[in-house]
């Protein structure tokens, strides 16, 4: 979405100018940058007092990024049929970007028919090239989930009209920990990493879905992990107990191993639990000392929205020195990390405060990457009106320092479970967005 708008900048600011003040000119071009730079935390922000100068062509674009990383997807679908009727003024090519995120909403909502739907008329719309086979090959992967999982229910949550209290364990993995919660199916327990880096579905390995009893509905499906892409099989439940709730219609993505043989790491248990769960879980509070997460009977109000979506993943908005970081909201991930356009930004307080470059390697579904890091004592960032210390934070150096080439990341690295762990309580909610330090 990047350079999408740049022609639409010039036909629709130049007429606005003609027509009317200086101010719906700096409106519509202030829109128009910020969509370039797909930063839609702060066109989220800014949007609100310049909508009425703003044309409906950009608007409803706008309106459609806006409410997909606000989680608003269905929103964000009906601002993308607006968008359908704009092709001229758009260009097609914009319009056929938008179905990408039509899809990822439908597959959010769980809107499979309509999911699968909007898949074909890409799959047709594709030119048949070398250049678009790897693309074919990923929307033919996410056509055969949708169909495979078309007319069936949805997963939903059952829980007691009380506050739910889950039992945690912190569990030492590698260079951290990770969050396990216990779920029971027929009387089978069986650990699960809380992962809020797990789009979509639940992540387990064959050897736990046999022992569970998941029915296998569709194969090859390609997902992506910290070493690149690999093939699973899609997979469901009637349903599975964590403490006093009961989720029904879970789904897994099943994989031949859960990490690769190469990557030796003691304690690791192979079953995640995923974001298409914690959403509908509502608002969780999580508390270190009694390692307990409790599921509140009334929830919060006026919590300020402070995280943020982009393709099912989600990220926290936080800031540190008055500047504004973008960090991958992963309790999946043992230890937080920051990456290379963290320290292309901060390049000089990296090499101020942080140790020896070092060489460190991270490994998962997929394989393992290596990277060079220098690690940070300690970082300070804001989350909200409260501060918070991460411990021993490595920060990813670009493949070349000193040349020319920009960091490819579009956030600035990723908080895991240390986050949690870093304060007393914490509440966080993946529908309403929001992420809060209490104490």
């Amino acid at each position: 979405m990047r350079n999408l708008l740049l022609t639409l900048v010039v036909l629709f600011v130049g007429a606005v100018a003609q027509a009317q003040t200086m101010t719906p000119e700096q409106a519509n071009t202030r829109v128009a940058e910020l969509l370039n730079r797909a930063d839609y935390v702060t066109l989220a922000k800014e949007l609100p007092a310049v909508r009425e100068m703003v044309v409906k062509p950009l608007l409803a674009l706008a309106d459609a990024l806006v409410a997909h990383c606000e989680g608003r997807f269905e929103d964000s679908n009906r601002a993308i049929e607006e968008i359908g009727h704009y092709a001229e003024e758009l260009g097609h090519g914009t319009v056929f970007g938008m179905s990408n995120y039509a899809m990822i909403n439908h597959l959010c909502l769980e809107n499979y028919s309509q999911g699968a739907e909007v898949i074909r008329q890409l799959l047709e719309a594709l030119p048949a090239t070398d250049q678009t086979e790897e693309s074919r090959r990923g929307l033919s992967s996410l056509l055969r989930w949708m169909q495979a999982l078309e007319g069936r229910e949805k997963v939903e949550v059952v829980r007691p009209k009380k506050d739910v209290v889950i039992p945690v364990e912190c569990c030492s993995i590698g260079r951290g920990e990770h969050l396990i919660v216990k779920a029971t199916v027929n009387g089978i327990s069986e650990d699960f990493i809380f992962d809020t880096g797990c789009s979509h579905a639940n992540f387990i390995s064959r050897e736990v879905a046999q022992r569970l009893g998941v029915e296998i509905v569709a194969d090859s499906i390609i997902t992506h992990g910290v070493g690149g892409a690999g093939y699973v099989q899609l997979g469901v439940l009637p349903e599975m107990s964590i403490g006093d709730v009961v989720i029904k219609n879970p789904t897994f993505l099943v994989a031949e191993q859960f990490i690769p043989e190469q990557v030796d790491v003691e304690g690791m248990c192979e079953a995640a639990l995923g974001t298409h769960i914690i959403r509908k879980l509502g608002e969780i509070r999580y508390k270190q000392k009694s390692s307990q997460m409790v599921l509140p009977a009334t929830a919060s109000s006026g919590a300020q929205r402070n995280l943020t979506c982009e393709n099912g993943v989600y990220y926290l908005v936080c800031r540190q020195a008055g500047e504004q970081l973008l960090l991958h909201f992963d309790t999946g991930n043992v230890k937080s990390d920051l990456s290379s356009r963290y320290y292309a930004r901060f390049q000089s307080y990296v090499e101020a405060e942080g140790g020896e470059v070092e060489r460190s390697h991270s490994g998962g579904f997929g394989g393992e990457v290596w990277s060079d890091v220098r690690t940070m004592p300690r970082v300070e960032i804001q989350v909200g009106e409260r501060g918070v210390t991460l411990q021993q934070v490595a920060v990813t150096l670009p493949a070349s320092v000193g040349n020319d080439t920009p960091p490819t990341e579009n956030y600035d690295g990723s908080v895991g479970v240390d986050l949690l762990t870093a304060s007393k309580v914490v509440t966080f909610d993946l529908e309403k967005m929001f992420y809060r330090i209490d104490k």
